[in-house]
C-alpha cells in the first residue's frame, strides 16, 4: 500500500469502512492478489473483534468494490474469488492456489480495456433482465437473482466474471431472505413472567 493509494478516484467516493475493507483485502490476498471469498475467514482475519461486521457487510463491501473497479469479483468451478485490480509486481511470488481472473495477463492496458468490456456486457444483460436496481433477476418479480451470467445459464468452470458477481449478488440475498424470515418469527411466551 503506497500513499497514492489513498487518493485513488475509484476509492474516494465509497463509504470508509468499504476503503478499510479494500486495505484489508491487500493483506488478505495471495501474492498475486487473488483470494476465494469466504465471508466467515475474511471477518474473522479483517474484523476479529467487530461485532457490526456480518458477512452480507462483507458481501456489499466486496461488489461496492467490483462496481468501483477495486477488485475483480469473478467465479471459476463453482466458486466466487477476487482480484486486486492494483496489484503491485512481487519479487518471486509463491504459486498460486487461485485461478486468474478471466483473460488476466502482463499488459494492464489489455486487463483494462477487457474489465472494461466485461463491466458494459454485464450491464447489457442486467437491463435486458429488467432490473432497475442492477441486480439480475428470474421471471419471478420478486424471485431470487440468478446466479449465473445469461452466457452461462447452467455455470461454467472457466472463470467469468459476471458468474462470480452474479454468485455474490445471490448469496447477498439469500442471507438478507434468511435475516428477514428470522425477524419475522415472534416467539410467544418468551420473556412473559
Amino acid at each position: 500500500m503506497t500513499p497514492e493509494g489513498f487518493s485513488r478516484d475509484e476509492l474516494l467516493s465509497l463509504p470508509p469502512a468499504v476503503r478499510l475493507t479494500e486495505i484489508g483485502l491487500r493483506l488478505y490476498a495471495d501474492d498475486h492478489g487473488r483470494e476465494k471469498v469466504n465471508q466467515r475467514l475474511m471477518l474473522a482475519r479483517l474484523y476479529p473483534l467487530d461485532e457490526s461486521m456480518t458477512e452480507s457487510t462483507i458481501d456489499e463491501h466486496l461488489l461496492m468494490l467490483d462496481d468501483a473497479g477495486a477488485i475483480a469479483v469473478y467465479g471459476a468451478g463453482g466458486d466466487t474469488f477476487f482480484s486486486v485490480t492494483d496489484w503491485p509486481k512481487v519479487d518471486r511470488p509463491a504459486d498460486s492456489r487461485f485461478p486468474p481472473p478471466p483473460l488476466a495477463n502482463n499488459s494492464r492496458t489489455d486487463r483494462d480495456r477487457f474489465v472494461a468490456g466485461e463491466r458494459e456486457r454485464e450491464r447489457e444483460s442486467e437491463r435486458e433482465w429488467g432490473d432497475e436496481r442492477g441486480h439480475a433477476r428470474t421471471d419471478r418479480e420478486s424471485g431470487p437473482p440468478d446466479p449465473f451470467c445469461p452466457a452461462h445459464p447452467e455455470g461454467t468452470d472457466d472463470p467469468c466474471r459476471p458468474c462470480g458477481v452474479r454468485r455474490l449478488r445471490r448469496k447477498k440475498w439469500d442471507d438478507e431472505q434468511i435475516a428477514e424470515a428470522r425477524r419475522s418469527v415472534s416467539f410467544e411466551g418468551v420473556g412473559d413472567d
